[in-house]
This record gives structure tokens, C-alpha cells and sequence, in this order.
């Protein structure tokens, strides 16, 4: 009988602290994250607390629990196979447990270990000599592993039930890769949450779905509590997808900024450069008026001092022809220590004049004597509507600023039609739309099946004749 209790008390500590993980990712990363996002006048994203549950960044909280958790995932799938082992269940089985457990440690390491510390990772280093996406460098190794898992699950996992968690998680990670493969080419940059939240929840969500599978072999394929691919999946699957919609349609009808214009570097950073201003020193780039009024600027900038007052980027806008008529200005402060970053400037009024009208957007610095600020600028003619003047002087022919000019987020019918035009000219909105579909929806699917995993049954109940069983966690 101690020994029943203390499996019973065993199975109840896993399914609470599985319960903690799910409601610390998606109710302190994952919510959190996108709440910002979208209301980031009430939650910065610069805010410190949600700095800490960074998991894209080294040394966070979010960062040891998602290594923690792959650890732990390395050890389940390794005691997998130690007990496939003596089981007899065959090499298949054995070999493929053993391929899962080198692979979460494999990312436990990557996770935690190596970055934390500021040790090179040879295949994120060459990737970026190629400049090629480190997972496309990678993929030979994927196919390799998916092709084993593939025969692992077809003839080697013998236990029915682990089979569908453990299919899911494998095609959560590789979506992960997908999904980072594409991130330089389609976010370029924007809304920066939406590219590494949904790539490092499926990273965490596959290695949970993982551990349960391997949980259920361990169990002697008995099944989870409450039925996790019974017939409720397909309403969990349809009501992720609706809420992503439903929500997605939202946000683009009254948060999202179409960008108008967009002279960003090449993947990965070809041709770019900083543009260095000392205090009053100015830049000024030829812009082409947009069908729609522009109502925010986005600018890379520097300010690499370790320590010292911030900096001030000052924004103006005037007609090529009427650099004194200024019909938009806007500021921003760039702290020490930015080195460098993004920066939304607002700009009041919103500016707005006949479209295709030339106009001289000049950035100018307000720095302490003897400090400077850099401005992200380009070679290679990203931006070959306009030419860019360095404190007066014409720059070469190929070079501009690094810039992109955001429509408001009101749903305006001008906006409405800078949606269309930006879906009508440029396929990479549409793989952008299918990504961040498929990858939300996953993301929101996978603590539905993972809490209902840990629904008690009817049998588990004390008193009940299956709650005297002994069994494993």
C-alpha cells in the first residue's frame, strides 16, 4: 500500500508541475509577448519583467525552463529506452528513443550551455559566412532524422497511444525550423514577437508532447488520463484555428500598420552600413509620397556608448523643392548601450501629399559634445526611388537609408486598400499569412491536448477500483 501512495502521489506531482509549464509559457511568455505587441503603450516591450521572460534571449527565466524542460525530456526518452531495452521491444524501438534523446540534448545544449556562455556555434557561424539560414544548412540532418522517426513510428513504437503525441511533437519542431528558416525573408524585421514566440513555444510544446509520449510508453501504453486524440481533438484543432482567425482579423482591421514603403538590408545584413552623426549633423534621404498617409517611421539606430546621456534622432519632413516647409516631424531618445535597434518614431501630423510627390526626409542628431549616433543606411539601391544627402553631401547613387514608413493602424478605407495592394504585389504577404496561421494554431492547439492529458478519470478518483493500482507516473 506505500507503495501505491507513493505512485499516486508521483502521477499527481507530474500532472501539476506539467500544469505549471503550461500555465507559465502561454500565460507568461507567450500572452504576455503578444499582449505588447499589440497594446505596446501599456506593456513596453522594453518593460524588464517581460525582458526576464524573454526565451529568445540567453540567461532568462524562460530561457532555463525551456532548457530545464529538454533536459528532463532527454532523461524520459533515455529511461525510454533503457526500458524498451529490457523489454525486448527491438532495436527499432530502442535506436529511435535513443535518436530522441540525443536530439533534446543536443538542444538543451544549443538552448542554454553554448549561448548562454558566448561560445560560437560552428553551424550558426558558417550559415551566417553563406548567408544562408542556419536551418537550410541543417536540413540534410533533418531529413535524415525524420526519415528514422518515420520508421521508428511505423514499426518500432509498438505503443499505440504514445504514437500520435510523439507525431505531433516532431512535426511542432520541424514547423519550428520551417518557421525560423523563413523568418529573415518574410518578418524582416517586424514585429519582431511574432517571429521568435511562435518558433520557441513550438520548440517547448514539441518537447512537452514528446515527453508525454514518452511517458506513455513508459506507462505500458497506457493512455493519458483523458483521451488526448478521442474525437474532442478535432473541436480543440477547429476552435484553435477559429480563435486565431477571429483574433488575427482583428488585430489586422485595427492594430496592424501596413508598411508603405520598405528599404530594408538584403538577408542578412548585405550591403549594410551605419551612417556615424556627431551633435546637429543630418542626413537627409529622398522619399516618394505613398498612396496612403504615413503616419510612423522606422529607423535603425546606434548609440554604442557603454554609458552616458542618451541621444536624441529628430525626424522632419518637407518637400524636396521647400525644406522650410515642414509638413512632419517626430523624436525619439536612443539610450546608451543601444547598439543597435530598431526605433518607431511617430509623426505629427501624419504626413500627407500628392502621391508620388519628392520629399526630404532629413534625420538630424541632438548628442552631448563628443558623442555620436549612427544611422542604419545601405548599399546596393534598396531604395532606388530617391537619392540621400550626408551632411550635405551626395552619397554614392546606390546608398540610402535603412528605413520603413508605416500607415496608421485606424480601419480606414485607405488602409483597407494598402492591405490589398501589399497582398496583390508581394507573394511573401501571403507565405507570411499561411506561417503565422499554421504556427498560431499550433500553438494554441498544443496546451489543449495538453491539459486535457492531465484530466483525471473516473478510475483515478479515490476509491475507485483502478485507483488502487499501481502504476507508473
Amino acid at each position: 500500500m506505500m507503495g501505491i501512495a507513493v505512485w499516486q502521489v508521483v502521477g499527481w506531482t507530474a500532472r501539476l508541475l506539467l500544469l505549471g509549464l503550461v500555465i507559465f509559457w502561454w500565460g507568461g511568455y507567450v500572452a504576455t509577448h503578444l499582449f505588447s505587441l499589440a497594446f505596446p503603450e501599456l506593456l513596453r516591450p522594453s518593460n524588464p519583467t517581460l525582458g526576464r521572460l524573454d526565451a529568445n534571449s540567453e540567461g532568462t527565466i524562460a530561457n532555463a525552463v525551456s532548457a530545464a524542460t529538454l533536459a528532463s525530456v532527454t532523461l524520459l526518452a533515455l529511461a525510454t529506452a533503457v526500458v524498451s531495452r529490457r523489454r525486448s521491444a527491438g532495436w527499432i524501438t530502442v535506436g529511435g528513443w535513443a535518436a530522441l534523446a540525443l536530439t533534446t540534448a543536443v538542444l538543451a545544449y544549443i538552448e542554454l550551455l553554448v549561448v548562454k556562455r558566448g561560445s560560437p556555434i560552428p553551424v550558426f557561424a558558417y550559415a551566417g559566412r553563406l548567408g544562408l539560414p542556419w536551418p537550410v544548412l541543417v536540413s540534410p540532418l533533418v531529413v535524415i532524422f525524420l526519415l528514422a522517426m518515420w520508421l521508428f513510428i511505423r514499426r518500432g513504437l509498438v505503443t499505440q497511444p504514445a504514437r500520435a503525441p510523439l507525431t505531433l511533437g516532431i512535426a511542432c519542431w520541424v514547423f519550428a525550423l520551417v518557421h525560423d528558416a523563413l523568418d529573415a525573408g518574410l518578418f524582416a524585421e517586424r514585429a519582431a514577437a511574432t517571429a521568435y514566440v511562435p518558433e520557441e513555444t513550438l520548440e517547448f510544446g514539441g518537447a512537452l508532447l514528446i515527453g508525454l509520449s514518452a511517458v506513455i510508453a513508459l506507462r505500458h501504453g497506457r493512455p493519458p488520463p483523458y483521451p488526448l486524440f478521442g474525437g474532442r481533438w478535432r473541436r480543440s484543432l477547429v476552435g484553435s484555428l477559429a480563435t486565431v482567425v477571429v483574433l488575427g482579423g482583428l488585430a489586422a482591421v485595427f492594430l496592424f500598420r501596413a508598411p508603405l514603403v520598405e528599404a530594408p538590408a538584403a538577408h542578412m545584413r548585405a550591403g549594410a552600413f551605419g551612417v556615424i552623426l556627431a551633435d546637429q549633423e543630418a542626413v537627409v534621404q529622398e522619399i516618394r509620397m505613398p498612396a496612403t498617409p504615413v503616419q510612423r517611421l522606422r529607423l535603425l539606430l546606434s548609440n554604442c556608448q557603454s554609458s552616458g546621456p542618451p541621444g536624441t534622432i529628430a525626424v522632419r519632413v518637407a518637400p524636396i523643392e521647400t525644406a522650410d516647409r515642414i509638413l512632419a516631424e517626430g523624436s525619439v531618445q536612443v539610450p546608451a548601450g543601444d547598439c543597435p535597434r530598431w526605433y518607431d518614431i511617430e509623426l505629427l501630423p501624419p504626413l500627407t501629399a500628392a502621391e508620388g510627390e519628392a520629399l526630404a526626409l532629413q534625420v538630424s542628431a541632438v548628442v552631448a559634445p563628443g558623442a555620436e549616433l549612427r544611422v542604419g543606411a545601405t548599399k546596393g539601391d534598396r531604395y532606388p526611388d530617391g537619392r540621400l544627402w550626408v551632411n550635405g553631401a551626395l552619397a554614392w547613387p546606390d546608398q540610402n537609408l535603412e528605413f520603413v514608413a508605416y500607415g496608421a493602424p485606424d480601419p480606414t478605407w485607405s488602409k483597407l486598400l494598402a492591405i490589398r495592394r501589399l497582398l496583390a504585389t508581394d507573394i511573401r504577404w501571403w507565405l507570411l499569412t499561411a506561417d503565422l496561421g499554421i504556427a498560431l494554431t499550433l500553438v494554441a492547439f498544443i496546451p489543449a491536448l495538453l491539459l486535457a492529458s492531465i484530466r483525471p478519470r473516473a478510475q483515478d478518483a479515490p476509491g475507485s477500483p483502478d485507483s488502487h493500482r499501481p502504476t507508473t507516473p
